[in-house]
């Protein structure tokens, strides 16, 4: 029973540090109520995206040291720190970024590395499913963020506020849920050492991996740090626009556990192609003129392909690496992602600011997501001609 207490919790855990996803209801309000500029809101986003990808190094260094259940405490009491301080701010930039990006960013790091690498150790023939499985919280966790803030909001009180009762009431419960996250008997895993692991940073696929999930992810990024935004350009009525950022995050959700069912039957390198080709489609329709029917389905589509990343690149790692190196080797690939998270809303942001529309944004984020896509359509064919030789020759 412990491997199925361990995914259980690590979706709970997911779901709750997966509320960050659901930041442009907080980005929108804090921009109207503090004057925050578009910049400086999807600053505090991307810092949080950059900060919890290099913390996931470090947990995987400390768990050599401590019991899995710690870094769980960890994570919550930083989560709850970091969005008590932001809620302290009294919308002070410096304070809310300090807050939002720094303590709950290393908090959700914490989080994030016990709660992918704890279950597909308990499951190492379904990798693709179990990594779709755990992921997937942290793609759902926008969807409830995005209701229980609007329903808070609208109860008169102040985004502020919010802040504080999220950050209560989600750093207690991954607290709580790292007592059920058990470890492996059955697997050991491997860690690196500097030379080693100097080694394998230099290696081809690794550096594609890397290009590939920093492509990918600068792309949704950019989108969904904004998504309430672009919607408000369009008059976008206000509660289509809060649907709309839960049906990113349902089909985030619904994304990681599909790209993770296909990844196991036509494997990543076309499963990647796949979903970045069809993000960056679904990205660039949104410089249509958007009906309120048409922006829900475009974030629908693109939660769909952006949920992708979160599974296939760890699938691949796993599989290119071994399962036994995925929790030392698959951070490294992850911090493609955290240098998205700063690049992807910061250059939304200023592209925003430079021509007060999100046209040149949308474009750029297409492109970078068909490029990530390209990549590994190329890493396909080579090995499905490699495959053809080896077969040839016997």
């Amino acid at each position: 029973m412990k491997k199925y207490f361990t995914l259980f919790a690590s979706f709970l855990i997911m779901l709750c540090i997966g509320s960050v996803y659901a930041w442009s209801i907080i980005a929108s309000e804090l921009i109207e109520k503090y004057n925050f500029s578009a910049f400086q809101s999807q600053l505090v986003f991307g810092g949080l995206i950059a900060v919890f990808p290099v913390t996931m190094i470090f947990a995987g260094q400390l768990n050599r040291k401590i019991n899995l259940k710690y870094l769980g405490y960890i994570a919550g009491v930083l989560f709850f720190l970091g969005y008590y301080i932001a809620s302290h701010s009294h919308g002070n930039f410096l304070m809310v970024f300090v807050g939002i990006s720094v303590f709950a960013g290393i908090g959700t790091g914490f989080g994030y590395w016990l709660a992918l690498t704890s279950p597909v150790l308990w499951f190492p023939r379904k990798k693709g499913l179990i990594t779709g499985i755990a992921a997937a919280g942290f793609g759902l966790g926008a969807i409830f963020m995005s209701e229980v803030s609007e329903k808070i909001l609208a109860s008169g009180k102040d985004v502020l506020q919010l802040l504080e009762i999220i950050g209560f009431l989600y750093g207690f419960a991954i607290v709580i849920l790292s007592n059920f996250i058990f470890k492996s008997q059955s697997v050991d895993q491997i860690y690196e050492n500097k030379s080693a692991m100097n080694i394998i940073l230099r290696t081809p696929i690794f550096k594609k991996l890397f290009a590939g999930i920093f492509l990918g992810t600068f792309a949704g990024l950019l989108i969904i740090g904004s998504l309430k935004i672009i919607g408000e350009q369009s008059n976008i009525l206000s509660h289509t626009l809060v649907l709309g950022v839960a049906l990113f995050a349902g089909a985030n959700f619904l994304g990681r556990l599909a790209w993770g069912f296909l990844s196991d039957r036509i494997g990543a390198s076309l499963s990647i192609f796949i979903a970045l080709l069809f993000q960056s489609l679904a990205i660039i329709l949104l410089n249509i003129q958007l009906s309120d029917v048409s922006y829900l389905i475009l974030s629908f589509f693109i939660g769909f392909g952006f949920g992708g990343n979160f599974v296939l690149f760890a699938k691949e790692t796993a599989e290119l690496y071994g399962i036994d190196r995925l929790g030392t080797i698959y951070p490294y690939v992850f911090l493609g992602y955290a240098i998205a998270g700063i690049a992807g809303p910061v250059s939304g942001g200023f592209l925003f600011d430079f021509s007060g529309n999100f046209f040149y944004a949308i474009n750029l984020a297409s492109i970078m997501s068909f490029a990530g896509g390209l990549l590994f359509l190329k890493e396909f064919f080579s090995a499905r001609k490699s495959k053809l030789l080896i077969d040839s020759k016997q």
